[in-house]
């Protein structure tokens, strides 16, 4: 009895790693995802604070925005590093918008932490900065 429940415990254990193993998102899942938050969090903090008689102009932000989201997913992916660890995976991304700093133009730069698990990414750090 006791050796069949050790059986039994070590097979769904091993097949629960297998599940955990294959469903380890990829690179290109986490640019996506991270495109679609950075799309919304755009529209939110950005086009959703255009006066309401600028009605015009806020629906091309919004549009402008949608465009650029697959800009924005290889921006995400060309600054992410990623550590495949087989059961999840530890996402680290230092975004770096704009920094044109003999014009005195600057935009903040963001450092993001996601843990990918189980075909779900969760962001558990944000920081701002300023470019250097």
């Amino acid at each position: 009895m006791v050796k069949t429940l050790l059986f039994l415990s070590g097979f769904v254990l091993a097949g629960g790693a297998a599940v955990l193993v294959l469903t380890n998102p990829t690179l290109e899942e986490y640019g996506a995802y991270a495109g679609e938050e950075l799309t919304a969090y755009a529209m939110q903090e950005y086009c959703a604070q255009i006066p309401a008689f600028l009605n015009s102009l806020s629906g091309e932000c919004q549009a402008l925005v949608q465009k650029l989201q697959p800009e924005l997913e290889a921006l995400f992916i060309r600054q992410t590093r990623r550590q495949n660890f087989g059961l999840f995976s530890l996402y680290t991304t230092d975004l770096s918008l704009l920094n044109l700093s003999p014009l005195g133009v600057s935009l903040p730069t963001y450092h993001f932490a996601t843990l990918a698990v189980a075909g779900r990414f969760y962001t558990y750090k944000i920081q701002e900065g300023s470019a250097s």
